[in-house]
């Protein structure tokens, strides 16, 4: 059995006669045989078998088509799988929640082992022709990616690049003399040939995305993809006194990985779904068929949800009337104007035009922004936090809060007053410590066989009302759990056709609910935000790690987002504003990463009439900004006041409530080793 995601000695267990034995017994699963898969990588070894990634695992089928058969690395999800030169071994990149490392995958002892350390992000391996090297990308300094080389028997690495910008993709020659790389540098893509001996050489440079480089057997030339506004290619370049570049396949719906060469005539490469293979010499290519059989939970019918009612903790008296030029309700359509919002109770009991309001208190604030308050759908809380974290947390915005803390119950009812006011935390809890529905979030780990296990008290949970989070989409695909984390680790949600995997994970045809986790080092604004007011509030040191090669993209017609923090690495507060910039990136108008942080979140945790929008009856959490966070998202770190559990708190009284800086820790203890870490303000 396997140690962790970072673990040694892993057994390979027999998938196949697993998946059938639970087709036949009495647990509500069926199998279904795939014959397509999104986002799939193929490579040919040297005695003819092809090996993919397909639902983030590793399979093998004849070089013709056929049955493919699973590898169970104990890692998932997985991709790019690398065929070493003797056909004996396979090295692959495997993702956790906040990394991605190097794993190396044996046949005669069917163990997996880490290559490479843990706390880097290693990826994009290839073979050198000897066997004994693997050449990668790693950011592993702070120059963005570099290549480096690791010698498999000892593990011992070395930097290959130190250059501005990214250097990433590597891929050797069949002699082993060339190496051939992508270069991004100021938006600028390179393709570079270093030659043995010999200064690097630029072979060909782009404002267009270039990228999956492969060699030719015979060192003619280098296949790569091109990426243009009317879709993809694979392209050749010719190495010859000039360079020719030429397309070589112009397939619809490409796949951007490496071209796999059997010899210097047969090629494969995958397109639309599908492996295809043609010879050099041809236009015309043809479809490598594949059958993988696996298994999945029945679908039930589907059943109404319970709706969880949230507490209202020592509620004000009176009623409080707040006023500004604008609001977002949180529901869409753009700003609604001239409007007074009348709380009790901490409730919103009304939404009229604004007029004299004699005997009530009115907080007027003129030209700015109300908005509901931010939702973290899955955030970082970690044990040490101190409950003066709270005003700090409300200077962000965050007025509600979903974390695995064992003191969520009493530091949202603390948080809930007057002396330390802040937001509302809702206990999230690992389904092997969820013995009840107490928690407001169930999250399961694992592949598609543990979530296949876990499917009935998944069903139960969700019957209570308790939303299940799957740490990975394999464990969704077997849990039937209800939301995905990571919006970059479904494959294909980027272009948002779903072939039939993502049609399988889905359940149907519906919007796939995801928990964003999307920024990383790269996110753009990063560097201000880290600079911000509320940054200083925080304290510490932040050092966000680079978590993916290049910025995920999202289709907002085909995916429903909820923003969470978790995946990032930052605090809270900051983990959230970074997730409004990197949705951003990902092609969310500001609009939708508002409704990320409000209805979509609220509608996830099934308390959507609740929180996430300005509306009669909705809990009064609002957030005042200054700006236009619907034109630009950046403003909705402008925050001058908020109003939680129906009062109003301005920024500058947070502040003061959280005391001198000299003298107060936001946390109890200090923390171990990296991640974010207390400090005095």
């Amino acid at each position: 059995m396997g140690t962790g995601p970072y673990g040694w000695g892993v057994r390979v267990r027999d998938i196949t006669a697993l998946l059938a034995a639970l087709a036949c017994c009495e647990t509500g699963l069926a199998q279904v045989t795939l014959t397509e898969g999104s986002d799939i990588s193929v490579d040919v070894s040297s005695d003819g078998r092809i090996i993919m990634d397909l639902l983030g695992g590793i399979w093998v089928l004849p070089l013709r088509g056929g049955n493919a058969e699973p590898i169970d690395a104990g890692l998932l999800p997985v991709e790019r799988p690398r065929w070493s030169p003797d056909a004996a071994a396979i090295v692959f990149e495997a993702r956790s929640e906040q990394r991605s490392g190097i794993y190396l995958y044996d046949f005669a002892s069917n163990d997996v082992r880490a290559l490479g350390e843990s706390r880097y992000s290693d990826r994009q391996p290839d073979w050198h022709p000897d066997g004994q090297r693997i050449v990668f990308a790693s950011q592993r300094h702070d120059t963005g990616l570099d290549l480096w080389e690791l010698d498999v028997a000892t593990g011992l690495p070395w930097r290959m690049t130190s250059l501005p910008g990214d250097e990433s993709e590597p891929a050797w020659s069949a002699d082993g003399r060339n190496l051939v790389y992508v270069s991004n540098r100021e938006d600028r893509w390179s393709l570079v040939l270093r030659r043995f001996g010999q200064p690097d050489r630029v072979l060909i440079t782009s404002e267009e995305r270039l990228s999956a480089p492969s060699w030719r057997p015979d060192g003619s030339l280098v296949t790569f993809a091109r990426e243009t506004a009317d879709g993809a290619t694979i392209n050749m370049l010719i190495l010859s006194e000039p360079l020719l570049e030429r397309t070589l396949i112009d397939d619809t719906g490409l796949f951007l990985a490496p071209v796999a060469w059997l010899d210097r005539q047969q090629m494969l490469y995958a397109a639309n779904g599908r492996i295809r293979t043609r010879q050099f010499n041809s236009w015309v290519s043809r479809t490598v068929p594949f059958r993988a059989t696996v298994g999945r939970p029945v679908a039930h019918a589907p059943k109404s949800r319970p709706v969880r009612e949230l507490p209202v903790i020592d509620e004000p008296d009176g009623t409080l009337v707040v006023r500004a030029a604008r609001l977002f309700d949180g529901t869409g359509g753009g700003y609604r104007e001239g409007l007074d919002i009348l709380i009790e109770g901490g409730r919103i009991v009304a939404i009229e035009p604004q007029e004299d309001r004699t005997g009530s208190v009115v907080v007027d604030m003129g030209d700015l922004t109300v908005l509901p308050g931010f939702i973290d759908g899955y955030a970082s809380l970690p044990s040490t936090a101190g409950e003066r974290l709270g005003p700090a947390l409300l200077a962000c915005g965050v007025t509600t809060l979903i974390a695995d803390h064992g003191e969520a119950d009493a530091l949202s009812r603390r948080w809930s007053g007057t002396e330390v006011p802040g937001p509302r935390i809702l206990e999230a809890r690992p389904a092997a410590d969820a013995a009840d529905p107490a928690a407001w979030l169930v999250t399961v780990a694992g592949d598609m066989n543990s979530g296949m296990e876990q499917r009935d008290r998944v069903e139960q949970w969700q019957q209570q009302g308790v939303p299940v989070l799957a740490e990975t989409w394999q464990v969704a695909l077997g849990s039937g759990a209800s939301l995905l984390l990571g919006a970059a680790a479904l494959p294909g949600s980027s272009g948002g056709h779903q072939y039939r995997d993502m049609k399988l994970a889905a359940g149907s045809n519906e919007p796939i609910t995801i928990v964003s986790g999307l920024a990383d080092a790269q996110t753009p604004g990063l560097d201000a935000l880290l600079s911000s007011r509320q940054a200083g509030l925080l304290g510490g040191e932040f050092a966000p790690v680079r978590r993916f090669a290049q910025p995920p993209r999202l289709n907002s017609g085909k995916t429903t987002v909820v923003l969470g923090s978790k995946p990032n690495g930052l605090p809270p507060g900051l983990g959230l504003h970074a997730e409004f910039r990197a949705l951003a990136a990902a092609g969310l108008t500001p609009e939708q990463a508002l409704r990320a942080a409000g209805v979509n979140a609220a509608s996830a945790l099934g308390v959507g009439l609740q929180l996430g929008r300005i509306a009669v009856g909705s809990l009064a959490d609002l957030v005042i900004v200054d700006g236009d966070p619907l034109a630009d998202i950046d403003d909705a770190l402008n925050v001058v006041g908020v109003v939680r559990n129906g009062r109003f708190f301005s920024t500058i009284g947070l502040i003061d409530r959280i005391g001198e800086p000299a003298s107060v820790e936001l946390f109890d203890k200090p923390r171990k080793k990296s991640g974010w870490r207390r400090a005095p303000l």
